[in-house]
Formats: C-alpha cells, sequence, structure tokens
C-alpha cells in the first residue's frame, strides 16, 4: 500500500513538471513503424523495435547504435523486454508466432520458439504423459516438453493440409490425419513419416483412433 501511495505522489510530481525538448534523434528506417521498446536502467540502453521485423539497440545518453538487426522480412515485432543485466533480450512477433530470446553481446539466440503459423487444431499427450503432439491448419507436427512447455521438433513435412487428428500409438510412434486425404505414421526417433495410408476415393479425415495393440 505504501509503494502504491508512492509511485502516487511522484506521477502526481511528474505531471505538474514543466518539461521541454533537449535533443532529437533519428533511427533513419524509412517507412518504418516503432511498435516496441524497452529499457534496461542497470545497462543504460534502450531497444526499439519496428514493423518490419528490425530491431535496434542503442547505448544511452548518447543514444549510439549497438547493433541493428533483423528479425525476417516484414515480422511486427509486437514486444520486447531486456532482462535486469540487459545482456538478453526477448523478442514477441505475433505474425510469425515467435518468441526469441537473443544474447546481444555474443550475438547468439539463447531460445527460439515457435508456434502453428494458423492455429493449433488437435494435440494429444504420450502414453507416458512426456510428451505432446500437436498439429495444426499449417499442416505440420510440433513435438513439446510436458514438462518445460518448449517445442524441440517441428515435422515441417507432415501434411499438405490441415492436421485434424493425432494419437500415440506408443511412445516412439504418432500417428496423425488430416484433409489431405492421408493417415499418416511418424517415427519419433528419427522424426521422419515411415508409412502414408490413403483410401481408394479421395476423402478428407476428420478423426482417428488406434487399437491398443498399437
Amino acid at each position: 500500500f505504501q509503494d502504491f501511495e508512492s509511485t502516487t505522489l511522484q506521477s502526481q510530481e511528474l505531471a505538474k513538471a514543466t518539461w521541454r525538448l533537449k535533443t532529437r534523434h533519428y533511427f533513419h528506417q524509412e517507412g518504418a513503424k516503432v511498435t516496441s521498446t524497452t529499457f534496461c536502467e542497470r545497462a543504460q540502453i534502450l531497444v526499439v523495435g519496428f514493423s518490419t521485423g528490425l530491431f535496434g539497440l542503442y547505448e544511452l545518453p548518447s543514444v549510439s547504435n549497438i547493433h541493428t538487426l533483423s528479425v525476417g522480412s516484414n515480422q511486427l515485432i509486437k514486444s520486447c523486454i531486456l532482462n535486469n543485466s540487459g545482456d538478453w533480450l526477448a523478442l514477441g512477433c505475433p505474425q510469425s508466432q515467435q518468441l526469441l530470446v537473443w544474447e546481444w553481446r555474443s550475438e547468439t539466440y539463447v531460445l527460439k520458439q515457435r508456434g502453428h503459423s494458423y492455429g493449433m487444431r488437435t494435440m494429444a499427450y504420450s502414453p507416458d504423459g512426456v510428451i505432446i503432439c500437436t498439429g495444426g491448419e499449417d499442416g505440420k507436427l510440433k513435438l513439446w516438453n510436458a514438462t518445460s512447455g518448449f517445442c524441440y521438433v517441428t515435422m515441417d513435412k507432415a501434411h499438405t493440409a490441415p492436421v485434424t487428428a493425432v494419437t500415440f500409438a506408443n511412445s516412439s510412434v504418432v500417428i496423425s490425419a488430416s484433409l489431405d486425404g492421408t493417415v499418416r505414421a511418424h517415427d519419433l526417433h528419427r522424426y521422419r513419416t515411415f508409412k502414408t495410408l490413403t483410401t481408394p476415393t479421395p476423402v478428407q479425415f476428420l478423426s482417428l483412433a488406434v487399437d491398443k495393440s498399437g
């Protein structure tokens, strides 16, 4: 409660203050809009995300550019935040369904997570509860660690149309059905499709079941 009162008083004082423009700086990003910003007081670093997928790191108070990089063409950076030390930068891109964590000093990605491009349509747990398999409108299968919540495998060529159902035959085989008219079995050791089933007359599969024998 005391912290709330202190914050309220500070806000009131700032509102009553007199402000003036001291300096003006330009990002020189023609046609781009600023979509997100974050500031680390400890490291005195400002990060600016743009609508074109570019993001820049600037050292304050000189506003000198440290890095300007891109997460992809026209990938709007909707949110960004630095950790307390200012070493790690997290970026959120809704269009590509990506979460990126970047260590800017070594210029390496610490974490790169991506959801289904057009939404998830179906999911299933492995018999041991360790893996979650999801199928998306993008025709892809993704494998997630149920404990950490991280996606560790994306099977890009699982299907050519939305995946409508997935189920585990056992802990190392997952079977999927799709609107492309196929039912496919996938090896979770080699992460590849090893069997494709079709019908004599083309149909679109909406559901899937496997007997206890697998």
